[in-house]
């Protein structure tokens, strides 16, 4: 008995962490665990709490724009997947969504908090409408042969993106789930979509910009309005994980299997900085209340918070 439950400590401890925000103040960064949700205190680490959950796997994590409920996606690989929503001050949880053959690897709010859209490894993609604290099934998003590991809607609310182990990146209409255009440029699994915030002073009809990852070893923007690709991004050693926007759309953050964080400007290919901040692969990355602080959570299960000056990264825990 003693054995096996040493074991399973074991390998909760050494689950990838594959899901890592920060809470709306900046005060608090969330990594997803074995069957948890662990807060940690942005200043030193130090955990503020845990969030029990069901899920094996805790694959997303996504605020609700109000800030007042955080979106838990996860499950059991191969087996099932779900949805909970949760009570961000209480941590109770306060509704969920089930009904997924395969691991929930994707949650995503719209802006204006009316819609969450959910992405699953068992090939498929849904929109809920989020009304109050409740979630309630609207449409699929039918087209996906493969695992869809990423989702996320444009800044004004009218499209939704999708990546999968397909290779493609589908564009859907967000009022009634149409598939708009599908990009088959990726040559590998795309595990990844990110869309860039518009800047402050911009023209209404101003095309959004959303950046994939994939194991093709490029990171890749698009236009997902007009169907055009605007740039690969090569460079890297290996696949590529996770991808961020800073929050002014300067520049754009990537890792993935080499352990690397690049920093990439946000209107070229240019590498402006790099670091390494792990010898593991690097699944899931996050930025602070500001540019200059960045998250990073990689395959052994461990999260380290950087700080990022003139070009130069620094381990704050």
């Amino acid at each position: 008995m003693a054995l096996a439950a040493g074991l399973a400590a074991l390998a909760a401890q050494t689950v990838p962490v594959t899901a890592l925000t920060f809470s709306p103040d900046g005060a608090s960064v969330l990594a997803g665990g074995h069957k948890t949700v662990v807060v940690r205190a942005a200043k030193d680490g130090k955990v503020q709490r845990t969030l029990a959950c069901e899920f094996p796997k805790v694959a997303s994590l996504a605020f609700s724009r109000d800030g007042a409920s955080l979106a838990v996606a996860g499950g059991t690989p191969g087996e099932r997947g779900a949805v909970v929503l949760l009570d961000w001050k209480t941590s109770k949880a306060v509704a969920r969504l089930d009904g997924f053959d395969d691991l929930v690897t994707g949650v995503a709010f719209a802006t204006d908090g009316s819609q969450v859209a959910v992405a699953s490894a068992d090939h498929s993609a849904k929109v809920l409408r989020f009304e109050g604290r409740s979630m309630k099934a609207a449409f699929p998003l039918v087209g996906h042969s493969g695992p869809v590991l990423g989702v996320a809607f444009s800044p004004d609310g009218k499209l939704i993106v999708t990546a999968s182990a397909d290779r493609t990146v589908r564009v859907w209409d967000s009022k009634d789930g149409k598939l708009l255009r599908t990009f088959s440029h990726h040559t590998a699994t795309v595990h990844a979509v990110a869309f860039r915030p518009p800047p402050k002073v911009s023209a209404t009809n101003a095309s959004s910009f959303c950046a994939t990852a994939s194991d093709d070893k490029t990171v890749r923007v698009w236009q997902p309005e007009t169907g055009r690709m605007v740039r690969i991004v090569r460079g890297h050693e290996g696949p590529v994980h996770a991808l961020a926007w800073s929050r002014e759309g300067a520049r754009l953050f990537s890792a993935g299997s080499d352990g690397v964080v690049r920093v990439i400007e946000g209107d070229s290919d240019e590498l402006l900085h790099q670091w390494r901040a792990g010898v593991d692969w690097i699944y899931s990355i996050a930025l602070g209340p500001t540019d200059a602080v960045v998250a990073t959570g990689d395959w052994s299960g461990e999260v380290r918070l950087w700080s990022l000056v003139a070009g130069k990264a620094a381990r704050i825990w």
